[in-house]
């Protein structure tokens, strides 16, 4: 059974609540109660964040709003400059115990790319290190990527179609395989409707580079209603098969 997907992107505005959205809805058509999780959300109503319920109503869940998305904030900044602005932390323990937490398969939506900060903690060595009578134990920073490695689910790439994502691909891949993690697969997404010139070759040389499985390009979809089921359409490898391990 699948356990579930890290949804991260290259980038922001690369469409990763879409393509995280379409995931939900495809293991929801399979029967199996998929769980969502956007554990921060900035720039957003945090009585109505516009991602953490459009994930929601993906899954067809109705579980509390705290549960799907427990830090949320106005800033539209990384998740520990949101956090820090509003005069609060981020805890990855509460992440940590919210994904252990419940059954079926979970679709856990990162905010940023796989670099993006999301709070500082005190580490292990730090700890051994510190002397009481002087100054407190360094911190050190928490970013998506660690987040990753620790809930030890295959992480689905989002990355645009067009210019530029051979690059941001290739760096996020090859961070993700420096620390062991399996990428399910690329998604190259589109998220405008005309095409340049490098879409028609990008996912060939996406693969190329990362060894990956890479899926797409997704059509682009005008209809926020309809887009993840027309999405589904290329994703649903993730959905339906096997993996390949990277």
């Amino acid at each position: 059974m699948i356990r579930g997907y890290f949804v991260a992107g290259t980038d922001t505005s690369v469409g990763k609540t879409e393509v995280a959205r379409a995931l939900l809805v495809g293991l929801a058509r399979a029967g199996v109660k998929p769980r969502p999780l956007k554990p921060v959300e900035t720039g957003c109503d945090p009585e109505r964040p516009a991602d953490a319920l459009a994930l929601r109503e993906a899954a067809g869940s109705d579980a509390a709003l705290d549960e799907v998305c427990p830090y949320r904030f106005t800033l539209p900044a990384a998740p520990l400059v949101a956090a820090q602005t509003a005069g609060t932390s981020i805890s990855i323990e509460h992440i940590e115990a919210l994904v252990s937490r419940g059954e079926g398969p979970i679709v856990l939506e990162a905010a940023g790319g796989l670099f993006v900060p999301i709070t500082r903690e005190v580490s292990s060595a730090s700890l051994e290190q510190a002397d009481p009578a002087e100054r407190p134990p360094a911190q050190t920073l928490v970013t998506n990527l660690d987040l990753a490695e620790r809930l030890g689910l295959p992480v689905v790439l989002v990355g645009k179609a067009g210019l530029g994502t051979l690059n941001h691909c290739a760096l996020s891949a090859e961070a993700l395989a420096r620390r062991g993690v399996e990428v399910a697969a690329i998604v190259l997404n589109r998220v405008q409707p005309e095409d340049d010139a490098t879409v028609a070759t990008n996912r060939r040389l996406v693969e190329e580079m990362t060894g990956c499985t890479v899926l797409g390009p997704t059509p682009y979809v005008a209809d926020a209603i309809a887009r993840p089921a027309e999405l589904l359409r290329v994703i649903i490898s993730l959905v339906d098969t096997p993996r390949r391990r990277r």
